[in-house]
């Protein structure tokens, strides 16, 4: 019996955001529609219990370097990704851990592909040149926009193998995991409207009143049922749940911080008519379910994938959103739904393709297809 082709994933998992568990999930997905049991993962985890339980599989602790270089040694590839992982808003030292478990892994001699990466920005000269400097080792690149491909040549990659495919997340199915977690809603007149928020920029009361002054306007507006679906643990459920303590309706905005997994994410979203997002998974889940996503702008990142989906037009910047103006234009997406679904389904299934060339590509590297 031949033994199974083994890959280590390096991305931001067992960190409780919801949109990176996604994309391992559906990485899991993808190999195991391509080749069964024939793929082996090893998951480099914050919480490799945690990812094990959720995903069943091995897992080591991303931070101690012997498990990680045992890991890599029984492997046949390091697969960088999927995920915002080479940009340095949020730090360098976040980049600088991705690019040195990359070098890690070439050091040992193991082939590295850029696996599904959401690229930029890159503000430094120290991060252009360093990113840069791995891209042109790597065995394979693909991105999941336009956008982090133009960035790649901006910086001067001249590694011809890069490919635009699309998130993994993509090879996900909504399912029925979340129908008893929405029930009470359910049987409702009233459409439900998905709300996935997080907490950005100035905190405090002044920066929730937009929030809640949107929670009202889709009840007023839209005579709509708006459901909070938090995607980070814990962040955006103690913020979520900051805003319905504060809201003061009478009838207390419903919060879904019981679903935690992928698929019940996914499966909730499925079950709204309308989701507005600022989490870019979130937005993702609702094209995937052929749900009219309406997003809440906070990172490029959004706007490269909306503009990927034909959706540019279902944009406005969370710093200045006008409530009233939004559940407005989500009035219209309600009216308009059976056209946003035929629309959306032809739009998953072209996603889905694309995500699993992002598995077709590293089992051809490793020579296994």
């Amino acid at each position: 019996m031949m033994r199974p082709w083994r890959f280590v994933l390096s991305g931001y998992y067992g960190c409780g955001n919801a949109g990176d568990e996604a994309v391992l999930a559906g990485i899991k997905a993808g190999f195991q529609r391509l080749a069964g049991e024939r793929v082996q993962l090893f998951v480099l985890s914050q919480n490799p219990q945690a990812t094990a339980a959720l995903h069943g599989l091995d897992a080591v602790h991303r931070m101690q370097l012997a498990p990680v270089k045992q890991a890599l040694l029984q492997s046949d590839m390091l697969l960088c990704g999927g995920g915002s992982l080479l940009q340095d808003v949020t730090s360098l030292r976040s980049l600088l851990y991705y690019l040195l478990v990359m070098a890690l892994a070439q050091r040992l001699r193991k082939p590295v592909m850029f696996f599904a990466q959401g690229l930029g920005p890159l503000r430094r000269a120290l991060s252009r040149r360093l990113v840069r400097a791995a891209a042109e080792r790597a065995a394979y690149i693909t991105v999941r926009d336009e956008e982090s491909a133009q960035l790649l040549r901006q910086i001067g990659v001249r590694n011809a193998s890069i490919e635009v495919t699309a998130d993994p997340a993509f090879c996900l199915s909504p399912d029925a995991s979340a129908e008893p977690l929405l029930r009470e809603w359910a049987s409702l007149k009233r459409p439900l409207i998905g709300v996935a928020l997080r907490a950005w920029g100035a905190a405090g009361e002044q920066s929730a009143r937009p929030y809640l002054q949107l929670l009202s306007a889709l009840e007023a507006v839209c005579e709509a049922q708006p459901i909070l679906i938090p995607m980070q643990q814990p962040q955006d459920v103690a913020f979520a749940r900051a805003l319905v303590h504060q809201s003061g309706f009478a009838r207390p905005t419903p919060l879904l911080d019981q679903a935690t997994a992928p698929h019940q994410l996914l499966s909730a979203i499925a079950h709204t008519q309308v989701t507005i997002a600022m989490r870019l998974h979130a937005l993702i889940f609702a094209v995937r379910a052929a749900v009219p996503p309406f997003a809440l702008r906070y990172d490029q990142k959004i706007e490269s994938q909306m503009r990927l989906f034909g959706l540019e037009q279902n944009i406005a910047h969370w710093h200045d959103f006008d409530p009233y103006e939004v559940a407005e234009k989500v009035k219209e997406l309600l009216a308009q739904q059976a056209i946003y679904q035929e629309k959306l389904s032809t739009v998953s299934q072209a996603m889905e393709e694309r995500a699993l060339r992002n598995m077709e590509i590293a089992l051809k590297v490793i020579g296994a297809c």
